[in-house]
């Protein structure tokens, strides 16, 4: 027989995890089937508690039986890959993305973004992606510099996104001629007279006739690296975990994205009507560039470099939710966490769907 002694703090589930048990209820049953009735467990565990724990092959077993009587509080994808079906991310979606210093608020951002899917080219979903109703700190800002920002931006949008299918942006693009976008562009100058205002036009015209440039500043945002990125096509192969990966995250504003080496775990139901699938992604930085060498125009990140005291020292954490039945992403609230020269900072983000789309 297999004892297994109870840490601080642990539970149950935290058993379960670790031996890969997909009910806690079942371990309970197979503890009290073995041990002496006064050591029967009732509700929950307490330190130093002796419990008697499956071999493998029980183990096995057990998780068979677990699934038979439909019990089970995960639902593995078949070859540890869920399929995700990117038409499902049409919609209309609320962003907040909270900034903190030392612990305390600094600004509070909110804004709605639409994706509307369009069809399908080359096996490539095209949508056109827009956004709108800007706020900060809980008001629409009526600046000048905002009212101008938002006058451009509504020029350029809507863009078109070509996502691969396995949620892969291989090219971000104007759906407008860029013909049409320079005069309207000069004739906002008529409402912004001043050299500064001229001079950020003349930028968004720039921008407009580089469509490399528009594509690269689209795809390099902290939207895209949620909404279509590798924690879509990293596979479970241990259990509920993904191998680790790495993804280059913009979370600093202004500076280069920084290069996080991540993991995803598959959670547990919170009951087994539960009908929201959610995957966690964690890591920390592996970046060998400081915070300074990221502001810099071309820090030049080297993959053979190694970390060491300067390196950046940040980390990562975002939840997905997903709807069960068909695995349309609901919500992802993520956060991120820097320290370094005594200073904390904090950044979390939030996308929830509100509105659906015609697929789901």
């Amino acid at each position: 027989m297999i004892y297994y002694f109870i840490k601080n703090s642990q539970s149950l589930s935290d058993v379960c995890h670790e031996l890969h048990i997909e009910n806690v209820e079942y371990l309970k049953e197979y503890h009290n089937q073995h041990c002496a009735v006064s050591e029967r467990i009732q509700d929950d565990i307490h330190q130093g508690l002796k419990l008697y724990i499956p071999s493998s092959e029980e183990i096995r077993e057990i998780n068979r039986k677990i699934r038979a009587d439909n019990r089970s509080f995960y639902d593995f994808p078949h070859d540890g890959k869920f399929p995700f079906d990117f038409r499902l991310w049409e919609g209309t979606y609320q962003i907040t993305h909270t900034v903190y210093s030392q612990g305390q608020v600094l600004t509070k951002y909110h804004h709605k973004i639409r994706l509307h899917f369009e069809g399908m080219s080359n096996n490539d979903y095209e949508f056109l992606f827009s956004v709108f109703d800007f706020s900060k700190n809980g008001t629409s800002s009526d600046t000048k510099t905002d009212t101008l920002a938002q006058m451009c931006m509504d020029v350029i949008y809507p863009v078109k996104y070509k996502v691969s299918a396995d949620g892969t942006v291989n090219e971000i693009s104007l759906t407008r001629k860029q013909e049409e976008m320079i005069h309207e562009l000069d004739a906002i100058k008529s409402f912004f007279p001043d050299v500064s205002s001229s001079g950020y036009i003349e930028h968004m015209k720039s921008l407009i006739k580089s469509p490399e440039t528009i594509s690269q500043k689209f795809k390099n945002t902290l939207l895209n690296a949620f909404m279509f990125g590798p924690v879509y096509r990293a596979g479970l192969v241990k259990w509920n975990a993904s191998e680790t990966y790495n993804v280059f995250y913009p979370w600093i504003f202004d500076a280069h994205p920084i290069r996080f080496e991540l993991q995803n775990i598959l959670l547990p139901k919170n009951s087994l009507e539960d009908q929201w699938l959610r995957i966690h992604e964690k890591g920390v930085a592996s970046d060998h560039r400081s915070l300074e060498d990221l502001y810099f125009p071309d820090p030049g990140y080297d993959s053979h470099a190694e970390i060491n005291d300067s390196s950046i020292d940040c980390e990562h954490s975002a939840e997905y939710t997903f709807k069960r039945d068909n695995y349309s992403l609901y919500s992802i609230e993520a956060v991120f966490q820097y320290f370094g020269n005594e200073i904390s900072e904090r950044e979390d983000f939030l996308l929830q769907r509100i509105q659906e789309n015609d697929y789901i």
